[in-house]
């Protein structure tokens, strides 16, 4: 089934504003995978490793290994898989998300301006979250964007996405606000260690 640009550009900040949701975690605590609480400074220094699935088509160092799981949208292009890594740290309240979506077709030869666009209006549009920043970057030759967003809770979203050909990817990085500094360092290298294969 083809799918038209109109429809495109109306489903398509739902699918990627439900990307960030459903897997920065916002609204949903007590995901710990360990009931002691580590700081920063012991995550660095013992469990941050490399991270590669197959055919995600990224390498990427996180800290311990990651939950992973997969979403279905039902959508009028067709089922839309998208494909979430999360590493949770602090009882649930530090979260480290790699997902990736493949783009329908009707949708993948839509230019990377509208793509982009699109996901930001889906990003703005939801009354949980207020976009504190955004701005145009790129990952080699690939087209994104960065947001920095306050969620509930006194929660802060960092967030890149970037569209490699028919995929969608989203990294990001959720911290309570009173942490933003003294996490930032890890953020960084969760960020920076991103890279495409």
């Amino acid at each position: 089934m083809k799918i038209n640009s109109l429809s495109a550009t109306t489903f398509l900040p739902f699918l990627l504003c439900g990307v960030v949701l459903g897997g920065a975690a916002i609204g949903q605590p007590g995901q710990a995978q360990s009931s002691q609480k580590q700081s920063s400074m012991q995550v660095a220094q013992a469990q941050w490793q490399s991270f590669s699935p197959s055919d995600g088509g990224f390498s990427v160092l996180m800290p311990g290994q990651p939950t992973q799981r997969k979403q279905t949208l039902n959508t009028p292009a067709g089922d839309i898989n998208t494909y979430f890594y999360v590493s949770t740290q602090d009882s649930g309240k530090v979260n480290y998300t790699v997902s990736y979506v493949e783009l329908p077709k009707g949708v993948q030869n839509m230019p990377a301006p509208v793509l982009l666009e699109a996901m930001a209006s889906g990003l703005m549009g939801d009354d949980r979250m207020k976009v504190v920043s955004e701005q145009a970057i790129k990952l080699g030759d690939y087209p994104g964007r960065a947001f920095k967003i306050e969620a509930p809770d006194k929660a802060l979203i960092m967030h890149r996405a970037y569209l490699v050909k028919q995929r969608i990817y989203q990294i990001a990085v959720q911290v309570p606000q009173a942490q933003e500094k003294t996490l930032a360092g890890d953020v960084d290298r969760f960020f920076n260690s991103f890279k495409l294969l």
